[in-house]
């Protein structure tokens, strides 16, 4: 017997929304612990993710604006949410012509 789900409108964002798992409000970022190896140390490796054009070129303004690569700015953002980045992390890596 097949259903047809056509005629179900439903919005699942209202039922997500009384679910415990989207309420939960943040943990306090843990501290970060010593790193063994300075990171100069560790292979860099690369790494990448899409955004849409109007993204791309808002994270262009808002690093500039903080007069930060876009790299440093990211890496930033993501230590204020508990990653570990050292100072050596936020270095610009372009060469100086």
């Amino acid at each position: 017997m097949k259903k047809n789900l056509q005629s179900v409108a439903a919005s699942l964002s209202a039922v997500a929304a009384q679910l415990p798992t989207q309420n939960v409000q943040p943990a306090a970022a843990p501290r970060p612990t010593a790193v063994d190896a300075p990171a100069s140390a560790e292979p860099v490796v690369q790494f990448s993710f899409g955004l849409r054009k109007s993204q791309r070129r808002e994270l262009q303004r808002l690093a500039a604006d903080a007069d930060m690569t876009m790299r440093a700015f990211i890496l930033g953002a993501l230590k204020e949410r508990g990653l570990t980045v050292t100072e050596d992390d936020l270095l610009d890596l372009r060469r100086k012509g």
